[in-house]
């Protein structure tokens, strides 16, 4: 990555999958919005938590699906970001017999945007997620939702 690139927006999610069934759509949106440039994968993991509780790393080799996908075209896919303290935190919140997938990915849709920003007098002083269910709870409380 050159050090001039414009990035967009850093994300990940967390998604479990109870029973260790992992189902195919997932894959296929994120390769239909990585096929727009929508997002890049910059990190895709799995982890499984067997029913005694050990938490072991998944190669996406290894991980199987009902979808058409191939996920191994992500693999070597490393930002850095993600470290085995994160791994164990996500190990943590899933249930014995699961696996969790974790994603980290750029937002490319806002590269236009922070490139017109960047190149005018225009400076970016926050950014950041907003929590669904703080949003969920604020809409109620206005009669938006």
């Amino acid at each position: 990555m050159d050090d001039d690139e414009i990035l967009g927006p850093i994300d990940y999610m967390a998604v479990e999958w109870p029973g260790g069934q992992i189902t195919g759509e997932g894959f296929d949106l994120l390769l239909d919005l990585v096929n727009r440039d929508i997002v890049r994968v910059l990190d895709l993991e799995f982890i499984a938590k067997a029913a005694d509780g050990t938490v072991a790393k998944v190669a996406l080799g290894d991980v199987e699906h009902e979808g058409g996908v191939d996920v191994t075209m992500w693999d070597g896919a490393s930002s850095g970001l993600l470290d085995q303290s994160d791994l164990d935190a996500i190990a943590e919140a899933i249930e014995p017999g699961s696996i969790a997938g974790v994603l980290v990915y750029e937002n490319r849709w806002a590269v236009p945007l922070m490139t017109a920003l960047d190149s005018s007098t225009a400076r970016l002083v926050g950014s950041g997620p907003v929590v669904v269910e703080d949003l969920l709870t604020a809409l109620d409380e206005t009669g938006s939702g």
